[in-house]
Protein backbone atom coordinates (compact mmCIF):
# COMPACT_ATOMS: atom_id res chain seq x y z
CA UNK A 1 0.00 0.00 0.00
CA UNK A 2 1.41 3.34 -1.07
CA UNK A 3 1.38 6.03 1.62
CA UNK A 4 1.16 9.78 1.19
CA UNK A 5 4.68 10.11 2.59
CA UNK A 6 6.05 7.68 0.00
CA UNK A 7 4.25 9.47 -2.83
CA UNK A 8 5.41 12.89 -1.67
CA UNK A 9 8.99 11.64 -1.35
CA UNK A 10 8.92 10.48 -4.97
CA UNK A 11 7.28 13.71 -6.16
CA UNK A 12 9.87 15.73 -4.29
CA UNK A 13 12.74 13.77 -5.78
CA UNK A 14 11.30 13.92 -9.30
CA UNK A 15 10.71 17.66 -9.11
CA UNK A 16 13.87 18.58 -7.23
CA UNK A 17 11.69 20.70 -4.91
CA UNK A 18 12.74 19.87 -1.37
CA UNK A 19 10.02 22.15 0.09
CA UNK A 20 7.21 19.97 -1.28
CA UNK A 21 7.69 17.26 1.36
CA UNK A 22 6.90 19.76 4.12
CA UNK A 23 3.24 20.12 3.09
CA UNK A 24 1.96 16.88 4.67
CA UNK A 25 -1.68 15.79 4.43
CA UNK A 26 -2.88 19.27 3.53
CA UNK A 27 -1.79 18.54 -0.05
CA UNK A 28 -4.05 15.52 -0.53
CA UNK A 29 -6.72 17.36 -2.51
CA UNK A 30 -4.64 20.09 -4.09
CA UNK A 31 -4.13 19.77 -7.82
CA UNK A 32 -0.61 18.95 -8.91
CA UNK A 33 -0.24 22.13 -10.95
CA UNK A 34 -1.06 24.16 -7.81
CA UNK A 35 1.66 22.21 -5.99
CA UNK A 36 4.16 23.04 -8.71
CA UNK A 37 4.31 19.59 -10.33
CA UNK A 38 4.05 19.58 -14.10
CA UNK A 39 3.36 16.69 -16.46
CA UNK A 40 7.03 15.74 -16.69
CA UNK A 41 7.21 15.31 -12.92
CA UNK A 42 4.09 13.14 -13.02
CA UNK A 43 5.52 10.96 -15.78
CA UNK A 44 8.75 10.48 -13.83
CA UNK A 45 6.70 9.77 -10.71
CA UNK A 46 4.80 7.07 -12.63
CA UNK A 47 8.11 5.47 -13.64
CA UNK A 48 9.43 5.62 -10.07
CA UNK A 49 6.22 4.08 -8.68
CA UNK A 50 6.68 1.17 -11.06
CA UNK A 51 10.39 0.81 -10.26
CA UNK A 52 10.17 1.13 -6.46
CA UNK A 53 6.73 -0.24 -5.60
CA UNK A 54 5.69 -2.24 -8.69
CA UNK A 55 2.70 0.07 -9.07
CA UNK A 56 1.78 0.50 -12.72
CA UNK A 57 0.05 3.77 -13.56
CA UNK A 58 0.04 4.20 -17.36
CA UNK A 59 1.09 7.60 -18.72
CA UNK A 60 -2.37 8.37 -20.08
CA UNK A 61 -3.89 7.60 -16.69
CA UNK A 62 -1.51 9.58 -14.49
CA UNK A 63 -2.13 12.65 -16.64
CA UNK A 64 -5.80 12.46 -15.62
CA UNK A 65 -5.08 12.00 -11.90
CA UNK A 66 -5.12 15.59 -10.66
CA UNK A 67 -4.32 15.25 -6.95
CA UNK A 68 -2.18 13.14 -4.62
CA UNK A 69 -5.40 11.58 -3.27
CA UNK A 70 -6.37 10.47 -6.79
CA UNK A 71 -2.96 8.82 -7.27
CA UNK A 72 -3.20 7.08 -3.89
CA UNK A 73 -6.72 5.89 -4.63
CA UNK A 74 -5.62 4.52 -8.00
CA UNK A 75 -2.47 2.90 -6.63
CA UNK A 76 -4.07 1.37 -3.57
CA UNK A 77 -7.21 -0.08 -5.15
CA UNK A 78 -5.88 -1.94 -8.20
CA UNK A 79 -8.35 -4.83 -8.04
CA UNK A 80 -11.33 -2.56 -8.69
CA UNK A 81 -9.79 -1.31 -11.98
CA UNK A 82 -9.44 -4.76 -13.49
Amino acid sequence: MLSLDQLMEILTECSGDQQAAAHGEEVLDREFDMLGYDSLVLLETSAQLKHRHDIDIPEDVIRDLRTPRAVLDYANVPAERD
